[in-house]
C-alpha cells in the first residue's frame, strides 16, 4: 500500500540580532498566505498558548517545537520576537522556519553558530551557575536598592563593552554579544547583552524588571544609534536604569569604581534624547527618584551650596572623586559658574590643602557635576 502524502505549507523568518536592526522577513508571500488561511480554519491556539509553549520549550534549548494544529506564522513570530522582552533567559535563537501538514505545525528555530541542543544546554547550565553567584552575592538582608545596585556594579565588573559585535552587522559576527549569555559568560557584550542579564538577574531575585529597546542620542557623535536599557519596579514606583551607560569604569588597585549616573531615574532625566522602539511591549512612567543613587547617598542637591559642596569634597577625597547631581538647570549652572568659572573650587578645604589640580567633568543633561581633585 502507498503511502500517503501531505502537502506541505512553510515559511521561513529570519530575526536580527542584538536589537542592531529590525526583523528580516524572507517569508514567501503566496505560501504565507495559505498557512495563515489554514490556522483561521483550523487552528485552536490563542497567542498566549502559543507564547507560553514556544518559551517553554526554548528556555529549554529546544530547536525543534510542535503544535498539535494549525498555528499562524504570525503567531510564531510574536512568540519568538516577544522573548526577546518577555524572557531573558532565552538567549540563543536566531531565524525560524514554520510548516504545516494541515494537522500540525513545526517550529523549527537556527540558533547563533548553528549549535545543537546539547551544546546549547551546556551553555545554558554554565549562564545560570554565573547568574547564581551573582544572585547569591546581592541576597541576604540588603535593601531592594543594595541588591539592584550589587546586580548592576557586578555586570559592570565582570564584562566588557564589545566594540567589535557592536560594528558588525552579520549575525554570526555578533554571536551572543546581545545575550545574557554574553555578558554573563563569555564576558562581552553590547547594550542589550548588558540589559538582558540585568533583567534575568532581578526577575530571579523577585523585581519586576524588563528591557526597552529604542534610539539614543550620542552627544560626541552628534547621531542616534540603536540601544537597550532596563526598567524596575521598587516599593511600587518604576525607575530607569542604563548599565551599558554606566559601564565607563574607574579602576584602582583595589576595586572598580563604575558609575551611577543612569541608575534609577526618572522620565525627566533619563529620557532625555531616547525615544523607544514601537513594538516595546511596555514601557512605564517613571515619576520618582527615591531610589535614586544620588538621593540614597546624600548627592543630591537641592540648590547650590558652595558650603555643601565643600563638605562633599572632604567626605569623599579619599574616593578619589565624585558626582553630585542638582535638582534643577538653574542650581547646576549656579555652581559651574561660581566653583568653575570664577575659580571658587581654590576655596574649598582640600584645595587649599595642597591638591594642585581639580579635574572636573560637566554633564548638563543630567545636571551632574564630576570632581576629582588630584
Amino acid at each position: 500500500m502507498k503511502k500517503a502524502l501531505f502537502p506541505i505549507l512553510a515559511a521561513a523568518l529570519m530575526l536580527s540580532s542584538c536589537g542592531l536592526s529590525e526583523i528580516k522577513e524572507t517569508i514567501s508571500a503566496k505560501v504565507d498566505e495559505k498557512i495563515e488561511e489554514h490556522s483561521i480554519e483550523k487552528g485552536s491556539y490563542t497567542q498566549e498558548q502559543v507564547n507560553e509553549k514556544i518559551y517553554k520549550e526554548l528556555a529549554e534549548c529546544k530547536r525543534k517545537i510542535v503544535f498539535d494544529g494549525v498555528v499562524s506564522t504570525e503567531m510564531v513570530q510574536n512568540a519568538v520576537y516577544g522573548a526577546r522582552y518577555a524572557r531573558p533567559d532565552i538567549f540563543w535563537t536566531g531565524g525560524f522556519t514554520v510548516s504545516t501538514d494541515y494537522s500540525t505545525t513545526t517550529v523549527e528555530c537556527d540558533s547563533v553558530h548553528d549549535l545543537d541542543e546539547k551544546a546549547l544546554a551546556e551553555m545554558k547550565a554554565d549562564m545560570d551557575k554565573s547568574l547564581d553567584e551573582i544572585v547569591k552575592e546581592a541576597s541576604g538582608d540588603a535593601t531592594d536598592f543594595d541588591k539592584l545596585l550589587l546586580i548592576h556594579d557586578k555586570l559592570i565588573e565582570i564584562c566588557d563593552y564589545d566594540h567589535a559585535a557592536a560594528e558588525a552587522s552579520e549575525s554570526e559576527d555578533i554571536g551572543f554579544a546581545g545575550s545574557s549569555y554574553g555578558c554573563l559568560v563569555e564576558h562581552k557584550a553590547v547594550c542589550e547583552g548588558y540589559a538582558q542579564a540585568f533583567a534575568l538577574a532581578a526577575q530571579k531575585m523577585g523585581f519586576e524588571c524588563g528591557m526597552v529597546c529604542g534610539d539614543a542620542w550620542i552627544e560626541n557623535d552628534k547621531r542616534y544609534e540603536k540601544h537597550a536599557w532596563n526598567y524596575v519596579k521598587v516599593n511600587g514606583e518604576y525607575y530607569w536604569l542604563d548599565v551599558t551607560w554606566d559601564e565607563n569604569t574607574t579602576e584602582l588597585e583595589s576595586k572598580y569604581i563604575p558609575m551611577h549616573k543612569f541608575f534609577m531615574l526618572d522620565d525627566s532625566r533619563f529620557m532625555k534624547g531616547r525615544t523607544v522602539d514601537e513594538d516595546v511591549p511596555f514601557v512605564p512612567t517613571c515619576s520618582s527618584m527615591d531610589e535614586n543613587y544620588y538621593v540614597k547617598n546624600g548627592l543630591f542637591l537641592d540648590s547650590y551650596s558652595f558650603d555643601q559642596v565643600n563638605s562633599l569634597m572632604n567626605e569623599h577625597f579619599k574616593d578619589g572623586g565624585f558626582d553630585i547631581m542638582f535638582a534643577d538647570r538653574d542650581s547646576y549652572d549656579e555652581a559651574i559658574d561660581d566653583l568653575m568659572e570664577n575659580g571658587n573650587i581654590w576655596n574649598t578645604d582640600i584645595m587649599k590643602g595642597g591638591v594642585e589640580n581639580a579635574p572636573y567633568y560637566a554633564d548638563p543633561e543630567l545636571c551632574v557635576l564630576t570632581i576629582s581633585p588630584e
